[in-house]
Parts: structure tokens; sequence; C-alpha cells
């Protein structure tokens, strides 16, 4: 076991706090070939793949250095519009059990595209970690769906960064459930006229470590983004999050929004949140907000009222929280395992 000083906030914050960064005891397992990885499209003739087995040193905003055992980039070609998602499957099994995998995303110009990134495994312990990065071309739209259903038992690190280019869309959905270690880091960089939206759900229970860390600079004018997260927590977990919009010099008549809620379902479990607007250009529009607490009593009566037990009516509510977001997923064979994942936490 190795000591990792792990997500570091943009923007050091006072040490009593206990968020500016998380410490974890880890035993990096032996990376082995990673053979379980489907990529599927139905317009093969609009992107170009890029899956050649290179192994290289991989780092990220999380801080972890470790030797990718899959790479992956796939392009959109300039003004390819596609219609069904391309969807990128991960199963984990016993021969299968480490994934440590580097995919980019290229949107060329005026392109239009959605992805699909899934990593499945319900048996043994494993070990996640990816880095996935996106350049989005001026007048390009993406959006990107990536959903951890590991093993309760599993580690998972995910580290994201986006460069998004004038008058370029892109949106994340990232569902952050399976797991008893939990880190991702999300970062992006916003030029002119560019949008920039990321929606989170995220559970933790037992003895989890969730440590959730966002960073949006903007640096073009009239740029928009959002950060909203919404998440439980049970047992004796323990959740930190970070979300910071930097709005940088130039970036006039810009606009950035962030909120996150976290229901807390027992005493044990400790939640910790860090929302951060800086700003070093006077015309632009910030707002930032965050709710952490037990769930409304009177909502829990209500719903025991009409005949459901206290654990129906909590599990209830919290889908009810997650359900915007879920809904944005658009694939329905993944919302109901998310939703099936839920029930089963």
């Amino acid at each position: 076991m190795e000591k990792y000083t792990l997500n570091q906030t943009p923007v050091r914050t006072a040490k009593n706090f206990g968020i500016n960064d998380i410490n974890l005891e880890l035993e990096i397992p032996q990376i082995k070939e990673f053979c379980n990885a489907m990529i599927m499209c139905y317009e093969m003739d609009k992107i170009e793949v890029n899956d050649e087995k290179v192994h290289e040193k991989m780092t990220s905003k999380i801080g972890l250095e470790l030797d990718s055992n899959y790479s992956l980039e796939i392009k959109v070609l300039e003004n390819a519009h596609l219609k069904e998602p391309i969807i990128i499957d991960f199963s984990f099994d016993d021969e299968n059990d480490v994934l440590i995998d580097n995919i980019k995303i290229v949107m060329e110009k005026a392109s239009k595209a959605t992805f699909i990134i899934k990593y499945n495994g319900e048996d043994e312990k494993y070990f996640h970690y990816l880095k996935q990065e996106t350049s989005a071309m001026q007048d390009s739209e993406c959006k990107i769906v990536i959903a951890n259903l590991l093993n309760k038992d599993s580690e998972s690190f995910i580290a994201i960064e986006n460069n998004i280019e004038n008058n370029a869309k892109a949106e994340y959905i990232l569902a952050e459930l399976g797991g008893r270690t939990k880190i991702s880091n999300y970062y992006a960089n916003l030029k002119e006229f560019s949008e920039n939206n990321i929606k989170t759900i995220y559970l933790g229970t037992n003895e989890d470590i969730l440590d959730i860390n966002y960073n949006i600079e903007v640096y073009g004018k009239s740029a928009k983004c959002n950060i909203e997260a919404q998440g439980a927590i049970n047992g004796k977990a323990h959740k930190n999050f970070k979300g910071t919009i930097d709005f940088k010099q130039g970036c006039a008549n810009s606009k950035g929004i962030e909120n996150e809620n976290c229901v807390i379902l027992s005493e044990e479990a400790k939640s910790k949140s860090l929302p951060m607007l800086l700003c070093k250009e006077e015309n632009v529009e910030g707002e930032h907000g965050v709710s952490s607490g037990k769930i409304d009593k009177s909502k829990l009566f209500y719903l025991m009222t009409k005949g459901l037990s206290e654990k129906d009516s909590q599990k209830l509510i919290v889908k009810a929280n997650f359900s915007k977001i879920i809904n944005k997923i658009q694939n329905e064979d993944l919302e109901n395992k998310v939703i099936e994942i839920i029930d089963k936490i």
C-alpha cells in the first residue's frame, strides 16, 4: 500500500476544512491486457476510430500516474451529424479486472454526436482509471455520458479534460454509482460563445469515499457553463464536492451556475462541499448554491401515509431528485440499469 495525495483544488482553502485534496492508501494492481471492450456505431462512415493498444504513461489532474492498458481515439468528421449514439462498453470479469483507459474524442468543425461510455462489472473487486479528453472544434456539439456501474467493492478514478472552441457545445452526464472509492476530476477550457454543462448523480454507502473536483475556466466572451450534482450518501460514507467556475480576463458577458444537492440518509454519513466562483472580469454573471441534509420529514411522512415503508419512501425521494439528470441520458437500457442500481444500493 502506498499513500497518495490526489484531486487537489485549483485554489487552496484553509487546511482545517480538510477539503483541499484527499489522502488515500492505494494498492495499485498489476497491469495486464484488457480484452472486453466493444464499440458500437451505426454510422461508421462519419467517424474515424483508432484503438491500437498503445501502452503509455497516463497522467491527469487527479494526480495519479499509471501506465495505460487501453487507448482509443474517435474522431467525428467535419459537418457529420450522427443520429444514433456511439456506445463504448467495457465489461469487467475475472480475467479483465484492471482497466486504465485513455479515451480521446475529437469533434471536428460543425459535427454533432452522442457518446455513451459504460463500465460494467458485478462479481468482483475491480480497479478502473479513466482519462477522457475531448476537443470540441468550432460549431461542434457533443453529449458524453459516462456510467460507472461497477461492483460496490471496486475503485474508480475518472478524469475528464475538455477544450471547447468558439461556438461549440459539450454536455456531460456522469453517473457515479459503483465502487467503494470514487474519485472524479473534471476540467474544461471555454472559448467565445461556447457552452459546457456537466450533470452528475452519485451514491455512497457503507464506508465509501467520494471526492468530486470540478473546474471550469472561462476564457472567451459570452460563454455559458453549468455544474449540477445530485447525490445521496448512507452508512458511514464520506463525500467531498469541490466545484469551481473561474472567469478569466476577457470573458465579458459570460455566465456560470453551479449547484449541488446531497441527501444524507444516516447519522454517520459525512458531506463536505466547496463551491467557488473566481473572477478577473467585471461584466459576468455567476451563481452557486449547495444544499446538504436529511430528507424533509414532512415529505417522508406524506409518502408513508400513502402506504410506503420508510425505506421505500426514501428511495422514491432520492430517485425523484435524480430523475431530471437520468432522463437526459436518453438511452432506455442505460436509464433502466441506473435505476436498478439505485434501487439495489
